[in-house]
């Protein structure tokens, strides 16, 4: 029988569980005030795990497990650049640990509650290069703003393509790749439970 994604809505409908969602908006909330309001660098919320974290809440309240996997995916993804910019720039502040380090755990949690589903990475792939592309859209494309590698790769890669749209190519091949390999390790921690005629 095909996955039942309604088996899961009575666990998911419970009061903690909706406040979970609470966090990952308030996340997303620091967030906009510190790069609005203070930095005065609006452009920067558009950062896919910023995002994500809105998504993840909304996600959460709505009890919709289509849009909490695709928000946990760049959760996890967000966390090795996020790691290797602290290291290179040294600028570490509770706000960044707490919206990275606290966006992932969220999403754990609440995948364990909604369980993985294979092929989830398709539509978080899609997800992102539309939000890639509303990004190159939105934002110049300097150093400071290239925000989701939107206008070209970071470091020594910058200078190995010669056109926008085969760095695009390459980097979303690499970005597949990475996101099968994650997509099939969630189903494994995550899997879909069996019960009597449904999978929940």
């Amino acid at each position: 029988m095909s996955v039942s994604e309604t088996a899961l809505t009575p666990t998911m409908q419970t009061t903690r569980f909706r406040l979970l969602g609470v966090l990952p908006l308030l996340f997303f909330l620091a967030r906009v005030v510190e790069y609005v309001y203070v930095a005065k660098t609006p452009e920067q919320i558009l950062w896919s795990c910023h995002v994500s974290n809105l998504m993840l809440a909304i996600g959460i309240f709505l009890a919709n497990p289509f849009l909490i996997r695709i928000s946990a995916f760049w959760q996890i993804l967000g966390l090795p650049p996020w790691i290797v910019d602290m290291v290179m720039s040294g600028l570490i502040t509770p706000i960044s640990i707490f919206t990275h380090l606290g966006g992932c755990l969220v999403a754990f949690v609440a995948l364990w509650r909604v369980r993985a589903k294979l092929w989830s990475w398709v539509p978080s792939l899609i997800y992102f290069l539309i939000l890639q592309q509303i990004t190159r859209l939105l934002t110049e494309p300097t150093i400071y703003t290239n925000v989701n590698v939107a206008h070209f790769a970071y470091g020594p890669w910058k200078d190995l393509f010669s056109s926008y749209w085969k760095y695009l190519l390459v980097n979303t091949a690499i970005l597949a790749v990475g996101m099968l390999i994650i997509d099939y390790a969630l189903s494994k921690l995550f899997p879909l439970k069996k019960t009597k005629g449904a999978l929940v």
